[in-house]
């Protein structure tokens, strides 16, 4: 889809100015661009933009939504329950096409199928020769989650009016049919239309005749599929439904040749939301678009680590865009501030071990060699939780909560209010990092300066407002934990309050703040002009968000008020 701007010359100049900012200073001169050369890039770079933003949203659904329905096939009834060994996954995707009038489109793809690997005596497949979506424990499951999730995650791209398309692919295996009863549910059938075996055919089916043929028997299992949605999938009803049913006969027998899986294509779902976007590009709004570039490798004495942990293990709850904060952070590090590339790591989703290894015992041995003569950046995004004492602890992917006996519920969700206390706080403690072990890990090795950026919450409360976790607290008095000598730290929030995400702009509220005054100052900013920026601006936006969010800050006692002149630019 080729996605346009409003042509005037206020325009065409801002494009103009914006891939001169886009360019490293100190090149040669190069042949003149011209301002229609100029529009068509421009135009790029923001359609570019809008699918690449469309596609996170998407995929921020898609690790909910698979997460969530893992849950609920553990909470399965016993007798609906699937065996351990079949796996269902929901895939969606963003995809431009064209309507049958040639407009250009956006559209949502929603994809549920399963897989399972079949042992004697066990089947979640259909019986042989049933058509019916209850006969089959896997098309029961994926028929039940779709209901779940268009109804509770998708029910806003699923708006009044819209068209869809749903394909339904059903599978017969290979045995012989002479004659199996159809009881006429969806009613004399005559010459519907359907593929079967990758050809277009029309299959008829009555009560008289029976099923004969596998092609009738694959058509059959497609339409209950329909059926179930038609009647209820409340949301589907509002919309304008065109079905498609894709059947197959293979020229093998098992239970595993048996089966049915879904698509539902949602059209024009996102081109409200492209134009949105498009609008808000053209009033820089986004920090992710228009990162400005100055001289590579300028700043060669400074290192970075960035730590980006999005994922967790069900039942905890993924921490939302922390993956963003870290790739959009690696790209101010090395185009904004002129980091040379090798010297910035990114880990995403890092255990504990992981963070050690592959992270901090990096850094420090970076350290070793440069004599100490390197300025250190650590950046984290993710979960955080507090101690008995309110002492912040970083809280990595991976953690293992299966024995902790307070997660255990009817639900299979995160409940709310959890305290966890004894032998339950010590297990998830004892896969954390503590803030004091954090700094700790550099306390005899020497840098030219030390920088921590902490994008967290400690106080029981997740990014997105909804309730954590806490550990049944001793005292009731949150104390700012105490820091090295020379070190600065910025915090998203006191360890008592919450560090929000901001989900128009897909990244926690601190991390956008820092990354927008590095952008609109192209990194040539003082940490305490920054921090009162920051401050200033993230209070008002969050606030008029309903969820008040004020940085901190925690600096080493020998640096007095000299912590409030340093950048990040060291040349």
């Amino acid at each position: 889809m080729k996605i346009t701007r409003k042509s005037h010359r206020g325009l065409v100049l801002m494009a103009m100015l914006a891939v001169v900012a886009l360019a490293p200073l100190g090149t040669d001169a190069q042949e003149p661009v011209s301002a229609a050369q100029t529009e068509h890039q421009y135009n790029d770079d923001i359609h570019s933009f809008i699918l690449k933003r469309l596609r996170q949203t998407t995929l921020q659904r898609e690790k909910k939504m698979n997460k969530q329905i893992q849950q609920m096939l553990v909470n399965l009834p016993n007798a609906e329950k699937l065996y351990d060994e079949t796996f269902v996954r929901i895939t969606t995707q963003v995809v431009e096409d064209t309507t049958e009038e040639g407009s250009p489109e956006i559209n949502f793809v929603y994809n549920i199928s399963y897989n399972c690997h079949h042992f004697e005596g066990t089947e979640d497949d259909y019986p042989s020769g049933a058509y019916l979506w209850s006969t089959s424990n896997s098309c029961r499951a994926i028929c039940n989650l779709t209901k779940s999730m268009i109804e509770s995650e998708l029910s806003d791209i699923f708006t009044a009016g819209r068209t869809t398309t749903i394909t339904i692919t059903s599978t017969t295996d290979a045995a012989e049919i002479q004659h199996i009863d159809y009881k006429g549910e969806f009613g004399d059938l005559r010459y519907m239309p359907a593929v079967f075996n990758d050809e277009n055919v029309r299959i008829s089916v009555d009560q008289k005749d029976g099923i004969t043929t596998n092609a009738q028997l694959a058509y059959l299992r497609a339409r209950s599929v329909q059926s179930f949605l038609d009647e209820q999938v409340g949301v589907l009803k509002r919309s304008q439904n065109e079905y498609r049913f894709v059947t197959r006969c293979f020229d093998m027998t098992g239970p595993h040749y048996r089966r049915s899986s879904l698509q539902i294509v949602v059209h024009g779902a996102f081109d409200a939301a492209a134009r949105s976007l498009e609008a808000a590009l053209l009033n820089d709004e986004y920090v992710d678009f228009n990162i400005p570039h100055i001289e590579e490798n300028i700043n060669s004495k400074t290192y970075a680590l960035i730590i980006a942990d999005e994922e967790y293990t069900a039942p905890l709850p993924n921490c939302d865009f922390a993956t963003n904060d870290g790739d959009v952070l690696h790209q101010y590090f090395v185009h904004t501030l002129g980091i040379p590339t090798r010297h910035v790591k990114v880990l995403h989703n890092a255990g504990r071990q992981e963070i050690y290894n592959e992270g901090i015992h990096w850094l420090k041995d970076i350290i070793k060699a440069q004599s100490g003569d390197v300025h250190i950046i650590i950046y984290y995004a993710g979960h955080g939780v507090s101690n008995q004492k309110w002492a912040p602890y970083l809280m990595p992917s991976g953690v293992d909560v299966s024995k902790i006996r307070a997660f255990r519920s009817k639900t299979g969700t995160l409940p709310e209010d959890i305290v966890l206390k004894g032998g339950d706080a010590e297990k998830i403690l004892s896969q954390c990092i503590s803030f004091d072990t954090l700094t700790g890990w550099f306390n005899r090795v020497e840098a030219l300066s030390y920088t921590f950026i902490i994008d967290a919450s400690f106080d029981g409360i997740q990014r997105s407002g909804k309730p954590f976790f806490t550990i049944k607290k001793e005292s009731k008095r949150y104390r700012t934990p105490r820091v090295r000598s020379d070190i600065v730290v910025f915090m998203a929030a006191d360890g008592d309050k919450t560090a929000y995400s901001f989900i128009d702009q897909h990244h926690g509220f601190f991390t956008y703040y820092i990354l927008k005054e590095l952008k609109y100052t192209r990194g040539e900013i003082t940490f305490q002009d920054l921090f009162n920026n920051v401050t200033k601006n993230q209070a008002y936006e969050s606030s008029l968000q309903g969820k008040l969010q004020e940085p901190s800050m925690i600096i080493g006692g020998k640096l007095g008020e000299n912590w409030g002149t340093r950048t990040f630019i060291n040349n």
